[in-house]
C-alpha cells in the first residue's frame, strides 16, 4: 500500500506529518504488511498571507485550503492538520476520518523578562505583575478577549510567522510578552521557553486546540481502514463536540470564541464563551453521556444563543472582524 500525506512546509507541520507517518508504518509493520509513505509539502494561502490579519482574508481555513484541493484532486491521499486550523464545515466529499490523541491543549505565556516569575505562578498573578501598557504579541481575538477581561491596559500587537519566527520577535524586544499554544511548542522541543500555563476552564482554547487531525477523501475505504487504528476515542468525541458547539454558533474561525470538552467520571464536560472587541463576554457549560457528545455540544451553543450569544458575536461583524 502507498499512501501520500499532503501537508505544510512548517517545522511544527512536517513534524506532525512525521508523526502520522511514523504511526502507520509501525501499525503496518505490527500486521506484517507492507506501506509506502510519502510526504507532500504544500503551501497554503495561509502561509503566503504574512503582514495581514488572517480574519481579512478567510480566517483559518486557509491553511487547509490547498491541502483539501489537492485531495478531492486525488494528488495526496490523506491531509494532516492541527485540528483547531479547520473550519467546522469542510468541503464536500472529504472527512475527518482520525484524530490522535490530544496532546496540551492549553495557551501558554512567554515574556521577554522572566525575573521574578515561578514557573507555579497563574495568569491571575502574572497580569499585575506586567508593567504598565505592556505589549503583547497575539493576532488571535480569542486570545484578546480573554486577557482584557483582566488587564484593560495592555496593548495588543499582530504576532504572524512560525513559532520560531514568534520566539525571535519577543527575543528582539517588540513584544514584553507573547501568548502560544503550549502543544506546538511542545512538540518542537521549546517547552523550557514557557513561563505560565494557562488554565483551560479559565482561559478557554480554541476548538481542537492540541488536536492532530487527519483527513481524507469520503469513499476511501482502505484510506479510512487504515487511519483507523491512529484514532483516539475519547479524543474525538470532546473535540467534535467542541466542532458541534461553535458550527451552531456560526461563526468563523476568527471569531473571539472559544470551546473545551474534557470527559470526567465517564462524562462529557464542554465549556464554551463568546465575547466581542467591545467587552462583552458570556461562557456556560454543559455535561452529559460522552455517547451523545454531538447533541450536548448543540445544546451548549443554543444555550448561548438564548442568553445573547448571537448579539455579542454580531459586533464584531460590524468591526469587520468576525
Amino acid at each position: 500500500m502507498k499512501i501520500k500525506i499532503g501537508t505544510r512546509g512548517s517545522k511544527l507541520a512536517l513534524y506532525q506529518a512525521n508523526l502520522v507517518r511514523d504511526e502507520l508504518s509501525r501499525v503496518y509493520h505490527n500486521l506484517a504488511e507492507d506501506i509506502e509513505i510519502e510526504i507532500i509539502i504544500l503551501k497554503t494561502s495561509g502561509d503566503k498571507i504574512l503582514n495581514a490579519s488572517l480574519s481579512s482574508f478567510g480566517g483559518k481555513g486557509l491553511f487547509v485550503k490547498e491541502i483539501e484541493e489537492a485531495l478531492l484532486d486525488g494528488d495526496v491521499d490523506i491531509a494532516v492538520h492541527s485540528l483547531k486550523d479547520v473550519p467546522q464545515v469542510i468541503p464536500e466529499g472529504l472527512t475527518i476520518g482520525a484524530v490522535l490523541k490530544r496532546d496540551d491543549p492549553r495557551d501558554c505565556i512567554i515574556l521577554k523578562d522572566k525575573s521574578g516569575v515561578s514557573k507555579a505562578d497563574s495568569f491571575e498573578h502574572l497580569l499585575p505583575a506586567l508593567k504598565n501598557h505592556a505589549i503583547i504579541g497575539t493576532s488571535s481575538l480569542r486570545r484578546r478577549s480573554l486577557i482584557a477581561k483582566l488587564r484593560d491596559d495592555v496593548i495588543f500587537k499582530s504576532l504572524r510567522g512560525n513559532v520560531d519566527t514568534r520566539l525571535e520577535k519577543l527575543k528582539s524586544g517588540l513584544f514584553d510578552a507573547i501568548v502560544l499554544s503550549s502543544s506546538g511548542l511542545i512538540r518542537l522541543n521549546f517547552a523550557s521557553h514557557i513561563d505560565i500555563y494557562l488554565d483551560p476552564l479559565k482561559f478557554i482554547p480554541q476548538c481542537g486546540q492540541g488536536v492532530i487531525a487527519i483527513e481524507y477523501k469520503a469513499g476511501r475505504e482502505d484510506i479510512k481502514e487504515a487511519v483507523l487504528h491512529l484514532n483516539d476515542e475519547d479524543t474525538l468525541v470532546c473535540v467534535f463536540a467542541e466542532r458541534a458547539c461553535i458550527k451552531k454558533l456560526n461563526c468563523g474561525c476568527a471569531s473571539p470564541v472559544g470551546a473545551y470538552a474534557y470527559l470526567k467520571e465517564g462524562n462529557l464536560r464542554i465549556k464554551c464563551f463568546v465575547s466581542n472587541t467591545h467587552g462583552e463576554y458570556l461562557e456556560d457549560e454543559l455535561e452529559g453521556d460522552k455517547g451523545d457528545y454531538e447533541n450536548i455540544g448543540n445544546s451548549l451553543a443554543i444555550r448561548l444563543i438564548d442568553k445573547g450569544g448571537l448579539e455579542i458575536l454580531s459586533k464584531n461583524i460590524v468591526d469587520g472582524l468576525s
